[in-house]
C-alpha cells in the first residue's frame, strides 16, 4: 500500500502540474516560461546535491534514530543557508550562462526556496523511512495545487514570469508547513557530532548517483536545443511530457517506495534478494504494457491532446516510450543502496553516463528521433549490463531474474500484436477514436492475457485495489 499511496501522490502532482501548465501557456509567452525555466533547472541541481545525501542516510540508518534525525536536520539547515547565500551571489553568472540576463532577479527570488525546503527535508525523509506515504501524499499534492493556483491567478493579473516565481514559493512554503503538521518530530538542542561523518560518508555516494542521474536526465534536451534549434526542442519537450506524466511516475514511485522498503528488510536481516525478485515481477507487469502502449498510441495521443501542429512530436514520443520502459525496469540501484553498496552503484551509473552523453550528442547531429533512439539503446544495454553485474554481486541467479520478467513480457507481446493491427486498421478513423479504442482494446487484451499467463500477479493487483494482500505476495506488498 506504500507504493499505492506514493503513486496517488505522484500522479496527483503530475495531473495538476500538466493542467496548470496547459492553462498558463494560454496566458504567458514562451520567453516568460524560459526566464523561470533556466532558474528551475539550476534549482533542480541544487535540490539533488543540497543536503549532501543526509536525507537518504537517515532513511537507511538502522540505529540511533533520534540522534540521526537531529544530525540530518542540522545538516539541512546549514546547507539551506549555504545554498541561499551562494545563489544570491552567483545569480548573474548563472543567468549569463543561459543568456538570460533579465532572469537574475528571478533566480535570486527563487533562491529563498532552497532554505524553505531545507526546513522540511528531514520530516520528508522520516515519512519515507517509516513508509508513511499516505501522510506524504497530502503535502505533495497540495503543494502542486497551490503552486498552480497562485501562478494562474497572478498570471491573469498580468504578473508575467513573476507569477510562476510566486507560485513556486507559495507551494514550497505550503509543503514545509504541512510536513511539520503530519510529522510529530521536533528538533532539540543536542548535537550528535559522531554521526555527521558516517552519515555524510554514506550520503556522498547517493548524491553522486543522483547528480549523475540528473545530468543524464537533462542532457538530451540540452543537446536537442543546442544542435537542432528551438522549434525541434519544443516538439521534443512536448513529447517528453506524456511519459513524464505516465510511465515516469511509475519509475519515481517505485524508486521512492522500494528503497526504504529494501533498507528496512536489510536492517531486520531479512532476505532482500527474494523481495527484489518479487518487486521486479510486479514492476514488469506495470512497466512493460505502459511503455509499449505509449509506443503504439503515440500519434493519436499527441494529436488529441496537443493538436495537429504538434504531429512531429509523435515519432519522438514512440521512441521515448521505449527509453522510459528500459529505465523503469532497472531497479537494481534500490537494492544496492539499501544494502550499503553505494560505491558499486556509483560506478555502474558512471559507466552508463559515459556511454549516454556522446550517444545523445551524436544523435542530435541528425534528428530528435535519433536522440530518443540513443536514449533507448543506451538504457536498454545499460539496464541489461547492470542487472547482470548486480546479480553476481547479490548472488541472484540470472534465470530467476529472467523468470520475473517472462510472464508479463508474454502478456505485453500479446497486447502489442493487437495494437499493431488496430492502429493499421483504424488509420482512417478520427484520432480520438483511435486513442480511446486503442486504450480499451490494449488494456483489455493485456489484463485478459495476464490473468491466463500469470494469475498470481493478476490476483495481486486485484487485491491491492481491494486493500487485501494475497498470500503469495503478501510480504512484498
Amino acid at each position: 500500500m506504500a507504493a499505492a499511496w506514493a503513486f496517488v501522490a505522484a500522479m496527483g502532482r503530475r495531473v495538476i502540474t500538466l493542467v496548470g501548465v496547459t492553462l498558463l501557456a494560454r496566458v504567458l509567452a514562451p520567453h516568460e516560461f524560459g526566464l523561470v525555466g533556466f532558474a528551475m533547472l539550476y534549482l533542480t541541481v541544487i535540490d539533488v546535491i543540497g543536503d549532501f545525501g543526509a536525507g537518504s542516510a537517515l532513511v537507511y540508518w538502522p540505529e540511533r534514530r533520534e540522534e540521526a534525525t537531529q544530525a540530518t536536520f542540522l545538516v539541512n539547515i546549514s546547507t539551506g543557508v549555504f545554498w541561499l547565500l551562494l545563489t544570491l551571489a552567483i545569480a548573474p553568472w548563472v543567468a549569463a550562462f543561459f543568456h538570460a540576463a533579465h532572469g537574475t532577479a528571478i533566480l535570486r527570488a527563487l533562491a529563498v526556496t532552497t532554505f524553505l525546503q531545507s526546513l522540511g527535508n528531514t520530516h520528508d525523509s522520516l515519512v519515507q523511512k517509516d513508509l508513511r506515504f499516505q501522510a506524504r501524499a497530502f503535502p505533495d499534492v497540495l503543494r502542486a495545487a497551490l503552486k498552480a493556483v497562485v501562478a494562474l491567478v497572478l498570471a491573469w493579473q498580468g504578473f508575467g514570469a513573476w507569477s510562476l516565481v510566486w507560485g513556486h514559493i507559495a507551494g514550497t512554503v505550503c509543503w514545509t508547513i504541512l510536513l511539520w503538521v503530519v510529522v510529530p518530530w521536533r528538533p532539540s538542542r543536542t548535537i550528535p557530532r559522531d554521526l555527521f561523518a558516517p552519515m555524510l560518508r554514506y550520503g556522498r555516494s547517493i548524491v553522486a548517483v543522483q547528480l549523475l542521474a540528473t545530468i543524464m536526465f537533462y542532457v538530451d534536451a540540452v543537446a536537442v536545443g543546442r544542435f537542432l534549434g528551438v522549434r525541434i526542442l519544443g516538439l521534443y519537450e512536448m513529447a517528453s511530457r506524456i511519459p513524464d506524466s505516465t510511465v515516469m511516475v511509475l519509475i519515481w514511485v517505485t524508486a521512492g517506495a522500494l528503497f526504504p522498503a529494501f533498507a528496512k528488510l536489510h536492517a531486520e536481516g531479512s532476505d532482500v534478494r527474494g523481495a527484489y525478485l518479487v518487486a521486479t515481477r510486479c514492476i514488469a507487469s506495470m512497466m512493460l504494457p505502459a511503455a509499449l502502449g505509449l509506443f503504439f498510441l503515440a500519434r493519436p495521443i499527441i494529436l488529441v491532446f496537443f493538436g495537429a501542429q504538434w504531429a512531429g512530436a509523435a515519432p519522438i514520443l514512440s521512441i521515448l516510450a521505449l527509453y522510459v520502459g528500459f529505465r523503469g525496469l532497472d531497479e537494481v540501484g534500490n537494492v544496492l543502496k539499501a544494502t550499503g553498496r553505494t560505491n558499486t552503484l556509483v560506478w555502474l551509473t558512471v559507466m552508463k553516463a559515459v556511454a549516454l552523453v556522446p550517444a545523445v550528442i551524436l544523435g542530435a547531429r541528425y534528428s530528435a528521433v535519433a536522440v530518443a533512439g540513443a536514449l533507448a539503446v543506451v538504457y536498454g544495454l545499460g539496464t541489461t549490463a547492470t542487472t547482470v553485474i548486480a546479480a553476481r554481486i547479490l548472488e541472484i541467479p540470472l534465470r530467476s531474474i529472467a523468470a520475473a520478467f517472462a510472464r508479463s513480457a508474454a502478456a505485453t507481446v500479446t497486447m502489442s500484436v493487437v495494437l499493431l493491427f488496430w492502429m493499421r486498421g483504424a488509420a482512417p478513423l478520427r484520432d480520438i477514436v483511435q486513442l480511446v479504442g486503442g486504450l480499451a482494446l490494449g488494456g483489455g487484451v493485456y489484463l485478459a492475457a495476464l490473468r491466463v499467463i500469470d494469475p498470481t500477479i493478476f490476483a495481486w493487483f486485484r487485491n491491492v485495489i481491494l486493500r487485501k494482500a494475497p498470500p503469495e505476495l503478501g510480504a512484498a506488498a
